[in-house]
């Protein structure tokens, strides 16, 4: 790697569904074409962008990330090693170009080249805050994750394992709005226990629950309608012993961020989250699922500079 460019980018050539391999050289050509310099590398597997994260930023403190939301999460992991940030300096932008595109949603940029160049026009980087996640690995061994958008235990983890098994080709909306009512089909409730900020907040037969930097989750769905980036709080929104037709009552009031009014669903704010729950449950992390509870999820205030 040399530094004779501005710019890193971390393409995820799968996805899209696949899409972002075909068309990434234009897409390239296009940015190149409006003044970007830049270099990149292509993702081969699951895990590698936070790997080439780390390593392009020995030599590059603007990365830019063209992908989904999982591949945002690689990149932003990648800007941390032995949980400590690589680059305080480093700053991070973002060419959606995924399926679901949720945390972008938070934003008042919108998907696609013009609206991206608007974005490196306004010059404007903003620190935001980024969460970071102890967890149970499938291995057993407990592990770190940070995350900018949500992490969250129950139905909608298992939605995520669910979805990223199969084709996308629906599209995002489509692709998650499946996958949840398969998901509701077969879920059953577990015993939770919450601790927010040394307080006990859960304690009983639990659906979900959710704790949100960014509004989204699951290809529109306005989980946290109140969330903000930089506010130095996370919004915890849990889903209590609810049944699996009160939820489907109820399901289209989740994309329009009027579900926090339901009977059984709870909202919270707070810093530092604990949550244990059995039978175990299923961790997401940003559509992506690492492991499973117990979970300790702590927030750290303005620690990444996102292009906005």
């Amino acid at each position: 790697m040399n530094n004779n460019k501005s710019w890193f980018a971390v393409v995820n050539p799968a996805s899209a569904n696949g899409q972002t391999r075909k068309v990434w050289p234009k897409l390239y050509k296009r940015l190149v074409q409006h003044g970007v310099q830049l270099d990149y590398a292509f993702t081969s597997h699951p895990g590698e962008g936070t790997d080439i994260t780390r390593q392009a930023l020995k030599d590059y403190s603007q990365i830019l990330v063209v992908g989904g939301d999982g591949t945002l999460n690689e990149v932003v992991n990648g800007f941390f090693a032995n949980q400590t940030l690589i680059n305080p300096n480093a700053s991070l932008a973002i060419l959606s170009h995924g399926t679901g595109g949720d945390f972008l949603r938070s934003l008042t940029q919108k998907r696609g080249i013009p609206s991206f160049l608007d974005v490196l026009k306004r010059q404007q980087v903003t620190p935001i805050d980024c969460g970071v996640v102890q967890y149970q690995a499938p291995s057993g061994e407990l592990e770190y994750r940070y995350f900018l958008n949500v992490a969250d235990v129950g139905l909608s983890g298992e939605t995520v394992d669910r979805v990223n098994k199969r084709s996308k080709v629906l599209g995002g909306r489509l692709s998650f709005l499946i996958g949840s009512l398969m998901s509701l089909l077969s879920y059953q409730n577990k015993e939770m226990k919450c601790v927010l900020d040394g307080k006990v907040i859960v304690n009983g037969t639990t659906n979900s629950i959710i704790v949100a930097n960014g509004r989204y989750i699951g290809g529109g769905m306005m989980v946290a309608p109140n969330a903000e980036l930089a506010d130095g709080v996370f919004d915890i929104v849990v889903l209590g012993d609810i049944s699996i037709w009160k939820i489907l009552r109820h399901f289209p009031k989740i994309y329009q961020g009027k579900h926090l009014d339901v009977p059984g669903v709870s909202f919270f704010q707070g810093k530092e989250i604990s949550i244990i729950s059995n039978p175990t449950a299923y961790l997401d992390t940003d559509g992506e699922h690492p492991g499973y509870t117990p979970v300790h999820i702590s927030l750290l205030p303005q620690c990444i500079k996102l292009w906005t």
